[in-house]
């Protein structure tokens, strides 16, 4: 009896140890596929992931730059690091608009249009020598605004040339001395820790007195021009119309007759 039942024991055991067996080689076996397929996938993202960035970095480095409002981008350099380039830029950018805006009072908020018929229409008005120094800066004041729009339709170096004109004729009617020590307020590039940018923002600011003057010295040759060449025109009429004149007095028509009269004396023929 004893042997009986330490027989069903033993299959007992060996049961229990068979199951718990097969149950953990299958855990084993369902766990290490499991993880060998998750250690695929996160390399095939890995390498997904690297050759995107690759791309990427390719693509950058030979498609064109981008035409759009802002102005052409400087050379690639460190975050918070100014170059001199981009600091004698500033000092002649910074003395012309001072320049501007101290004859023309005020510049007003650009214009948002991407309508070329206002910039065109704008640009098709020329300044005339005998407008005053009020209508000059509203015209100034137009052509300021469309500085955008003018950047977007590739007219801005022709607006700019004919702003600087605008302000060139009011600074020659007006009395008011532009202080030059305006167009350098920039503390950015004025208390630079480089002094290299602080001289290069000092020589921008000269380059920007030498375009003022440049601007100033063409609106006055142009005057001249303007006005030669409407004293021209002015000759020219004056000489076609006595032409004219002198043409139409040479001609001498017959003596008139009444039309009844002449046809009376035709028919008094035919009765005779």
């Amino acid at each position: 009896m004893r042997n009986t039942e330490s027989s069903g024991a033993v299959v007992w055991l060996a049961v229990i140890g068979a199951v718990v067996f097969v149950g953990l080689f299958r855990f084993l076996i369902l766990g290490g596929v499991t993880l060998l397929g998750l250690a695929l996938l996160g390399l095939l993202v890995w390498l997904s992931a690297g050759f995107i960035t690759s791309q990427t970095r390719a693509t950058r480095q030979t498609a064109p730059p981008d035409d759009d409002d802002a102005e052409q981008p400087l050379p690639a350099r460190r975050f918070g690091q100014t170059s001199a380039e981009e600091a004698r830029a500033a000092g002649a950018s910074n003395m012309r608009t001072a320049w501007i805006s101290w004859h023309l009072r005020s510049l007003p908020p650009p214009e948002d249009s991407r309508d070329p018929r206002l910039l065109t229409g704008t640009l098709s008005v020329v300044p005339q020598a005998d407008w005053d120094v009020d209508r000059l800066r509203t015209h100034g004041r137009a052509l300021w605004s469309l500085r955008r729009a003018a950047r977007r339709h590739d007219l801005l170096d022709q607006l700019d040339a004919r702003l600087d004109r605008v302000v060139a004729m009011i600074s020659d009617l007006t009395d008011d001395e532009f202080d030059t020590g305006l167009g350098q307020v920039n503390d950015q590039y004025l208390y630079h820790p480089d002094r290299q940018v602080r001289t290069a923002y000092l020589e921008g600011g000269a380059l920007g007195v030498e375009l003022i003057m440049d601007a100033v010295t063409a609106a006055r040759a142009q005057a001249r021009e303007d006005a030669a060449t409407k004293a021209a025109a002015e000759a020219l009429a004056r000489q076609r119309t006595a032409a004219l004149r002198a043409l139409r007095e040479t001609y001498h028509p017959a003596e008139g007759r009444d039309a009844r009269t002449a046809w009376d004396e035709q028919a008094g023929k035919l009765e005779e």
